[in-house]
């Protein structure tokens, strides 16, 4: 029969339009339009109200630096409201200090901000050609000194620098001065107990040299078991009789080797 041998027809399927999530996406975005300007609506309105003004300022973790040089960097920003205030801004004229190695800002509603300071300690005093005494961390940074009084207790090096090649921020490449570092740095890991007894450094033929500063005498420091070495010599410089004239050579295993200075 016809109607058998007949395929069916059927209609394509008609995909219905979703329209509830285009309305999803707008109500989000319309959401976001309006938290975004009451936010701003806030912050303007809190930006502008006077109890909120900074009026007084507060430091931390400065022992070089006075308290009233650090608070005269910020003190144009008294009277400024808290919101207004660039934190960053304000770290960076306080590193501009080379003593600062860090600086962080605080701000403290509803009227206050804090300043800490994380500051560049002195390994050494360099000796100017002048005869003054400026302060060096120990990669060779000259730092501020601050007044005719020397805070730091540290040995000293000459190296015939002028004054004016001295300023704080410089980084001293001198090869003898980078010796004397590397050689200061061992001996604060390994003998920390014998740093309050070297009064100065210096250097000839690349060879350092340090001035005891409890019996005057010149030593030359070796490079292994250095500990050992400097204990060694303590040892003999206190039970022996070494001429203050003398140069105790501490570069041979298990020696002090003591020469007849000049």
């Amino acid at each position: 029969m016809d109607s058998f041998n007949s395929k069916v027809r059927t209609s394509p399927k008609v995909r219905k339009k979703r329209r509830g999530s285009s309305r999803h996406y707008l109500l989000f975005f319309l959401t976001l339009v309006f938290l975004a300007g009451a936010g701003f609506g806030v912050y303007t309105l809190l930006s502008r109200l006077p109890w909120l003004n900074l009026q007084s300022i507060q430091v931390s973790g400065n022992s070089c630096l006075e308290d009233s040089l650090l608070i005269n960097i910020a003190k144009p920003l008294l009277g400024k409201n808290l919101l207004t205030i660039s934190k960053s801004e304000l770290e960076a004229s306080l590193t501009r200090f080379a003593r600062v190695r860090e600086a962080r800002v605080s701000l403290r509603p509803p009227h206050s901000l804090k300043i800490s300071i994380v500051e560049r300690k002195g390994s050494l005093y360099v000796k100017s050609a002048e005869g003054d005494l400026f302060p060096i961390d120990d990669g060779g940074l000259v730092l501020e000194q601050f007044g005719n009084v020397y805070a730091e207790d540290l040995p000293v090096v000459g190296i015939h620098l002028a004054n004016k090649d001295l300023k704080p921020g410089r980084k001293l490449k001198n090869n003898a001065l980078q010796r004397i570092l590397k050689m200061h740095g061992k001996i604060r890991e390994t003998a920390p107990g014998f740093l309050p007894q070297i009064s100065e450094y210096y250097c000839v033929d690349n060879t350092v040299y340090i001035i005891d500063a409890k019996y005057g005498t010149r030593i030359i420091p070796g490079s292994d078991k250095l500990d050992k070495q400097l204990k060694r010599y303590q040892f003999v410089q206190d039970n022996g009789n070494i001429d203050r004239n003398s140069v105790v050579d501490l570069r041979y295993a298990d020696q002090v080797v003591v020469r007849k200075g000049i």
